[in-house]
């Protein structure tokens, strides 16, 4: 698809399907729904609030317009942003628009021909439903979006440097980069899965404790550099663990990472969606690889120039055999 065609399934035919999907079935069976639908369920997936269809219309309309207007505005920008303000708007924007559509549709066709909204019911499965295609959704826009042009990153057109290897050698570099955030914000949420497993339902703690370690896995990288590529593993099992191999790499460098220009802290993106990604622990220097398929991948390391000097000379030695 060529930049007019991916702007406009970005502004007109992501949203109009979304629209469609969940305005469609909730107009549909306007006329079966009681004279006031639920709008809130406990954890046992009973109904314990309710609103009025209109006001339930409104309300979830209104979050709808919020998230695929963020798409719409991304679409209709022509001036270039940076490149993770695009992915991330899109991506959330198309992400809160179906979720909200996933409400209206749900709710309509969960809800007809009940004569009471205290009846109505949550099924776990049509929540893992509209949740898992939100999330289809927000991946398919922030995918379009990744091709649109954006403003160029720090350190784009700078001459990377080449590390002298003589024919033959071999070098192999590898640094840890330690955060405290992480490691502090598992815990918290640790503490909280473990809590909220002695005082309401066991699932609920067990679900919580998947973010728990998975943040706790951010307190520390290991980064590698040679002739294989760059490796960077987490936590201090060393799992799980994100490989760039040699091949793939066109150049390296050392920049000056911004969180704010990647998205945040942790993990920022995705190679395969959104054609960039960033694991950042904190501001400062980190290295930069640019993609032969014109994706980037940044990690925040200390001293970033000597895995960069290395992999540049690895890569032009592969180029040239």
């Amino acid at each position: 698809m060529n930049e007019s065609t991916r702007r406009a399934v970005l502004g007109a035919g992501i949203p109009a399907a979304v629209v469609g999907a969940g305005l469609g079935p909730y107009l549909a069976y306007r006329s079966d729904l009681p004279d006031r639908v639920a709008s809130h369920f406990g954890i046992s997936g009973r109904a314990d609030d309710s609103m009025t269809p209109e006001l339930f219309l409104v309300v979830v309309g209104v979050l709808m317009v919020l998230g695929l207007g963020m798409c719409m505005a991304v679409a209709l920008i022509r001036r270039r942003l940076q490149p993770m303000v695009v992915l991330g708007a899109s991506f959330i924007g198309a992400f809160v628009g179906a979720l909200a559509a996933g409400i209206l549709a749900t709710t309509a066709i969960g809800q007809r021909g009940l004569e009471r909204w205290q009846e109505a019911t949550l099924s776990p499965w049509a929540l893992i439903l509209w949740i898992g295609g939100s999330l289809v959704v927000g991946s398919a826009a922030a995918w379009i979006a990744s091709s649109l042009p954006t403003a160029d990153d720090p350190g784009t057109g700078m001459v990377p440097p080449i590390m002298e290897l003589a024919p033959g050698q071999r070098a192999f570099w590898t640094s840890c980069l330690y955060a405290r955030w992480p490691l502090l914000l598992g815990l918290v949420a640790l503490l909280v899965a473990l809590g909220l497993a002695q005082l309401t339902e066991m699932w609920i703690g067990i679900v919580l404790l998947v973010p728990a370690i998975a943040m706790t896995t951010f307190s520390r990288i290991r980064v590698t550099a040679d002739r294989s590529g760059l490796q960077v593993r987490y936590g201090f099992l060393g799992w799980p663990r994100t490989s760039v191999p040699l091949r793939h790499i066109a150049t390296a460098r050392a920049i000056d990472v911004r969180p704010t220009e990647w998205g945040g802290w942790g993990y920022r993106g995705s190679l395969t969606l959104m054609k960039r990604a960033a694991v950042v622990l904190r501001a400062g220097p980190g290295i930069r690889l640019d993609l032969h398929d014109s994706k980037v991948f940044v990690v925040t390391i200390d001293n970033p120039e000597i895995p960069a000097r290395l992999l540049n000379a690895e890569a032009s030695r592969l180029t040239t055999t």
